[in-house]
């Protein structure tokens, strides 16, 4: 049986996807150095799911080449249409950075995004301004965003923190079959099967087999 994760990954989604990621890997580095410092700039390639940082710069989030996509990116890569782009959203880095980030999805020739361009600039020294001025003025401040996005330095920080999320503190020992079939369908909605071996992590989980796993996917 075989993986409930990126059925539109074929070997010609990775050749789009090598092709465009050459294209835009020259830009990366001039890039970031053209926007200044407190810029990060990461391309993706999404045939590479979930590993799929293959060129940084400016290391603002701590991570590397092979570090995994952001919870974010994988909702949105579940969608029957991902956007093409989502600009100037507020996220938070590790240590407490704050950024203005945007997500620009890159399709070449493919029906889906086979890459992805992200730009994560720190304002948080701008942030820390505006809480200062909207107290003075006593104005409350609120940031209209209201999507989140985690950046994880590996694979198991991710798969934990999505496991974490779906379960909610709940016993499993005690969960019914209703119960983990939520846990499952809220975890395929997170993108966690989107996840190499994802099958095994939530079968080991929840205490049941791989096969239950694709049941409650099914149900």
């Amino acid at each position: 049986m075989s993986e409930p994760a990126a059925s539109w990954a074929t070997d010609a989604f990775a050749a789009e996807a090598a092709r465009v990621v050459e294209a835009y890997r020259p830009l990366v580095e001039p890039l970031a150095a053209a926007v200044g410092p407190g810029v990060e700039i990461v391309l993706h390639d999404l045939s590479k799911l979930p590993n799929s940082v293959v060129v940084i710069a400016g290391g603002l989030s701590g991570r590397s080449v092979g570090a995994p996509a952001t919870d974010l990116g994988l909702r949105l890569l579940m969608q029957d249409d991902p956007p093409e782009s989502i600009v100037g959203y507020r996220t938070e880095l590790p240590g407490g950075i704050v950024c203005r980030s945007s997500t620009i999805f890159l399709r070449g020739d493919a029906d889906r995004p086979v890459a992805a361009l992200c730009l994560n600039r720190d304002i948080s020294r701008l942030s820390a301004a505006i809480d200062v001025l909207a107290e003075l003025v006593d104005t409350p401040f609120t940031s209209g965003h209201d999507k989140t996005e985690t950046f994880y330095e590996s694979v198991e920080g991710l798969t934990n923190d999505l496991l974490g999320r779906a379960i909610a503190g709940a016993d499993v020992a005690q969960m019914s079959k209703a119960d983990k079939t939520r846990v499952v369908k809220d975890l395929e909605s997170r993108g966690f099967f989107l996840i190499k071996e994802s099958v095994e992590i939530a079968a080991r989980a929840l205490g049941v087999s791989r096969y239950t796993i694709y049941n409650y996917l099914n149900d």
